[in-house]
């Protein structure tokens, strides 16, 4: 899915590129624009090409490795050797790469920052390069200054999404069925079956792949409204029968009185399914805004 956070975004092929990437990706990760690379090509830097003060004021400095075929355990301590001397020190030292996950060597950065945190000396931690692109991606500008060729992919993606997005919102309206739901009251009440015609078409018609929508944070609330907009027209079918007019139905208010247990019960599942829905609802109006509207 041509997302910027799911894509397979190429390690830069320039040093001083991916130091530039590193930088950006810093600024959004701790929040602050008070990072800089350090120094320039040929300068002693220390064991650091990129220092600043995160969000709580620490000392961060980030070592450079583009090298897509891995770091080695040697090359990480002698980086830390090197920035023992960086002034002033630091409270913290990312080794950040280009090369994939290495479990084996995290594990050996966490016992050497344990054992130096015990030692009252700075921590060490590594950064990979799937590490980097999540913290670029959480900005669209900064992702595509570095990567245009992404930006018509993920456009692609938004009108896809979005023309799923006004079609159900255009069938599940908050002044709709979705007003109407959060409103009435299921305790004996008689309603207008057609009321909820929306929800049945919803339940028919949206759970088929071409109703999906690629924004996986989209997808996630579609899911999730579906399963609860299918558990209350089922409980329309099941536990609601139609009045002396039959365009009406009601949960049998004669319960209340001869089988009140099952009649409590179902007024209670049916108004809790009911909050769920709205609030699934105004997650989707929101989440479609930020994602489909501020995102683009």
């Amino acid at each position: 899915m041509p997302t910027i956070a799911s894509s397979v975004v190429p390690p830069p092929k320039s040093w001083d590129e991916f130091e530039d990437i590193t930088l950006a990706a810093a600024k959004l990760r701790w929040g602050s624009d008070d990072f800089y690379r350090h120094g320039r090509s040929g300068q002693k830097q220390d064991g650091v090409d990129v220092y600043g003060l995160d969000d709580k004021n620490r000392q961060i400095g980030l070592q450079c490795k583009n090298t897509v075929d891995g770091v080695s355990f040697a090359v990480v301590e002698a980086e830390v050797a090197n920035a023992e001397t960086f002034e002033p020190t630091l409270d913290r030292l990312y080794i950040a790469t280009t090369a994939k996950r290495d479990a084996t060597l995290q594990k050996q950065i966490r016992i050497l920052s344990a054992k130096r945190r015990k030692a009252g000396q700075f921590r060490v931690d590594i950064l990979f390069w799937d590490d980097i692109c999540q913290d670029i991606a959480t900005n669209d500008d900064i992702f595509f200054s570095h990567y245009p060729q992404f930006r018509s992919k993920v456009n692609e993606v938004r009108a896809h999404d979005r023309a799923r997005y006004n079609e159900l919102t255009a069938l599940l309206r908050s002044d709709g069925v979705i007003g109407f739901l959060d409103r009435n009251n299921m305790a004996g009440f008689s309603f207008l079956e057609a009321k909820f015609e929306p929800l049945r078409q919803f339940c028919y018609e949206w759970n088929q792949p071409e109703r999906e929508f690629l924004l996986p944070e989209l997808e996630e609330i579609r899911r999730a409204l579906w399963d609860k907009v299918n558990s209350y027209t089922d409980l329309l079918a099941t536990e609601t029968f139609p009045t002396r007019h039959p365009d009406r139905h009601t949960v049998p208010p004669e319960w209340e009185h001869e089988q009140p247990e099952r009649f409590w019960r179902v007024v209670k599942k049916f108004h809790e399914l009911a909050g769920e829905i709205v609030t699934l609802h105004r997650d989707l109006i929101r989440t479609g805004k930020a994602q489909l509207i501020a995102g683009s």
